[in-house]
């Protein structure tokens, strides 16, 4: 989340983490084995959030795992959920920990919030051990967002996002970022549309997301879920977005 504020999107946020992860799942299959977190000794994640992520990780890997957020809140609703792992309040634009320390430094939705962008991606390698590997697990890109029929739900959360001060074309910049920091970078996008299971699961969360953020009458609201189920039901409806990931190598 972005380092200098607490964004809200409601009550259910750690339950919108569980759903990102599912649906970023098949992107991280694949991300493991080629940055050896099972043989990895030290971990750390930036931007853990209530753990969900982190639980991931301590399961697939045996290295003492170390997890921060700049977040109180969130860190402690991850300690009562993760066991063996240290987690630390703090800010990835500074961070104290010693340079090449980790073998593995990754992240999951994190630089679609943060306000210095370049400067964290600084530090994340500076930590990292020389060889070792700095990982953008997840990052989207709401300006590839296509949708039909088009009921502006895309614009709708481009436009929060703006507002919170987050970056919604953050995704198509990670190579840049990388670079930045002299990571030999690898880049890749996982492109797939949501089915209709996965639309009638989570289609009525999308939009209240919407409304909570008060962009849209409760009236609104209501209208929209019910012209989006009949458009499922009646197997109209299609959603996309682009979901980058960048894996960073350090030299």
């Amino acid at each position: 989340m972005k380092q200098n504020d607490k964004v809200d999107w409601g009550p259910q946020i750690h339950e919108q983490f569980v759903r990102q992860a599912k649906w970023t799942e098949s992107i991280r299959s694949k991300i493991y084995p080629q940055v050896n977190l099972r043989g990895a000794k030290k971990v750390l994640e930036v931007g853990c959030g209530t753990g969900v992520i982190t639980d991931e990780i301590r399961k697939k890997t045996p290295a003492k795992i170390t997890a921060i957020d700049h977040d109180k809140g969130m860190l402690q609703v991850a300690e009562k959920s993760v066991k063996n792992v240290t987690f630390k309040q703090a800010n990835v634009e500074k961070l104290s920990m010693r340079s090449n320390t980790f073998d593995v430094v990754l992240c999951q939705y994190l630089f679609l919030w943060l306000a210095e962008p370049e400067k964290a991606i600084k530090e994340m390698s500076r930590v990292c051990k020389k060889k070792g590997f700095v990982v953008a697990l997840s990052e989207p890109d709401y300006g590839g967002w296509v949708e039909y029929p088009d009921f502006q739900l895309g614009r709708y959360h481009m436009n929060h996002l703006k507002r919170e001060g987050a970056d919604p074309f953050v995704g198509r910049k990670l190579r840049f970022l990388f670079e930045t920091a002299g990571l030999e970078t690898s880049l890749g996008v996982i492109a797939q549309t949501w089915d209709k299971e996965h639309l009638l699961m989570n289609i009525e969360e999308e939009w209240k997301r919407v409304f909570d953020s008060q962009i849209i009458s409760e009236a609104e609201y209501r209208d929209m879920i019910r012209m989006e189920k009949e458009a499922i039901r009646e197997n109209k409806r299609t959603i996309f977005m682009p979901v980058f990931y960048a894996i960073g190598r350090k030299r």
